[in-house]
């Protein structure tokens, strides 16, 4: 029986093997039974493959193990059967390697900020990215790190040299490795500057035969682009180059409330095609009586506040008494990290189901969707602490070829939508992710009828013919790289692409 047949180990067969709290270093992995070997076992082990020697450690104690079966969205629970805290790339690349010869699945982890087992593995092995959080460089040729550095602390170290990243997701503490996996949308910044896959201008990266590779748009393009927003289906991103641009020391947020969506839309895409904000979007608000509301951000430095008059020119009369609120520029890009962690603190937030949606809608049909979708959510769609997102982003700053967007859009900009639900109270709740679930697929379908859309850190379900429309004009070329650089399939099997 092959690893891939098997079903995965419930915990009360693990706790039964390795008890609550025993801490037990593999060293191998039994090819018949399908199952990582510590030392005591070793010996009585007559198909033993040794584990080669590593730098960092490779475990199966059952608090590391309980921690990678799930990720933010608790939807899905898959139990790996042992995890890599590397303490060199070497040891990624050897692990990768000797799971490749022994058909043993792998993923790469960050801090699990996904919401559909992404980035979980049944019955393999789980590499934990953030063991390698070296910044190991940092100017205005960019940034080089390692995979496992999160954002949050790049951020922090870029901004003492006047400097930050071009495109900035709003939740920071992910990895620089895993939303180049994914994409990583710019919110909190630069929605003309593109994602963060496109300011990536090298990548080290291990295949999944456990070769360890450099690459860019000169050198190895097509493992570059294969990675960049691939999912992790052929290569593990191990270190990064990525753009850097000077910093201003504050940013002044507007908030313009709007009682219909047409003038908000009407507003918000004047404020876009000027080009002066840094950052545009909406957190719409359904059932009161501003169901929609602007937040447009602009950067500045002390001695050069910004002109309201001359910023909200020509609006709607909404925009007439719009207030505004100042903050120095690292607590405007943590705002919604630390909202996430004081519900953290105090809700048990990261117990609770969180069956996110998020699309990509084409300039002509957002405004008819979000006028369709927002106000039909309902308490329950949206829970104590969900909310939604309407973000523009310039099309034309998007190349990653596996970051789709709608195509042939119509118009300069394309739409983040995203409903971002949780429930009402931690703990699995597998009734209520699967009604979300079912509404999550509703609201794909309707976006994909009119030209959309996923990008896929959310909660849906895909079928193999939704992946291949999805990857579309992409698809055959996807599945090439993913045979040319992990022709044993053993890699990030989470998604279910292939």
């Amino acid at each position: 029986m092959s690893l891939r047949e098997r079903g995965p180990v419930n915990r009360r067969q693990f706790l039964s093997r390795f008890g609550a709290g025993a801490v037990a270093l593999v060293v191998g992995f039994d090819l018949v039974a399908r199952q990582w070997v510590t030392e005591a076992e070793a010996a009585d082990s007559t198909s033993f493959a040794a584990a080669p020697s590593l730098d960092g450690t490779l475990t199966f104690d059952a608090e590391s193990i309980a921690a990678n079966s799930h990720d933010q969205g608790n939807i899905v629970f898959n139990t790996p059967c042992a995890v890599l805290r590397p303490g060199s790339v070497e040891d990624i690349r050897k692990m990768v390697g000797y799971c490749d010869r022994h058909g043993i699945k792998v993923a790469p982890a960050g801090t699990h900020h996904a919401m559909f087992g992404q980035p979980l593995v049944s019955d393999g092995l789980i590499i934990e990215t953030q063991s390698l959080n070296t910044i190991h460089s940092l100017g205005t040729g960019g940034a080089d790190v390692d995979a496992g550095v999160l954002w949050k602390d790049l951020i922090k170290a870029a901004y003492e040299q006047g400097l930050t990243p071009a495109s900035i997701t709003s939740y920071i503490k992910t990895t620089v490795g895993g939303t180049l996996s994914m994409g990583g949308i710019g919110m909190m910044s630069a929605y003309q500057a593109g994602a963060q896959v496109d300011h990536a201008r090298q990548l080290q990266v291990v295949t999944g035969e456990g070769r360890l590779m450099w690459c860019s748009d000169t050198q190895n393009s097509d493992l570059f682009e294969a990675a960049l927003a691939g999912l992790g289906q052929c290569g593990v991103i191990t270190r990064a180059t990525i753009d850097l641009v000077p910093v201003k020391q504050l940013a002044r947020t507007y908030r313009i409330g709007y009682s219909e969506i047409p003038t908000f839309f009407q507003d918000i895409r004047v404020l876009a095609n000027r080009g002066e904000f840094d950052s545009l979007g909406s957190i719409p608000q359904p059932g009161t009586a501003q169901p929609m509301t602007l937040w447009a951000t602009v950067f500045y430095n002390p001695g050069d506040a910004p002109d309201a008059s001359r910023l909200l020119r020509g609006l709607s009369p909404a925009a007439d008494t719009a207030p505004f609120e100042d903050s120095d520029y690292l607590d405007y890009i943590s705002l919604v990290t630390n909202m996430y962690d004081t519900f953290s603190a105090n809700l048990d937030w990261d117990a609770k189901v969180k069956p996110w949606s998020d699309l990509f809608l084409p300039d002509g049909a957002v405004e008819q969707y979000v006028e369709s979708v927002f106000p039909a959510l309902t308490p329950d769609d949206l829970g104590p602490t969900g909310f939604g997102l309407v973000f523009p982003m310039l099309r034309s700053s998007y190349g990653r070829p596996l970051l789709r967007l709608p195509s042939g859009a119509s118009g300069p900009w394309v739409w983040l939508v995203s409903v971002l639900t949780d429930s009402a109270e931690p703990g699995p709740d597998p009734e209520f992710a699967s009604r979300m679930m079912e509404r999550n697929y509703r609201l794909y379908q309707e976006a994909a009828a009119v030209g959309g859309v996923r990008y896929p850190h959310g909660a849906c379900a895909f079928t193999q013919a939704d992946w291949q429309a999805h990857y579309g004009s992409m698809w055959t070329q996807f599945v090439s790289w993913k045979n040319r650089y992990d022709p044993s399939g053993i890699l990030t099997p989470g998604p279910g692409i292939f």
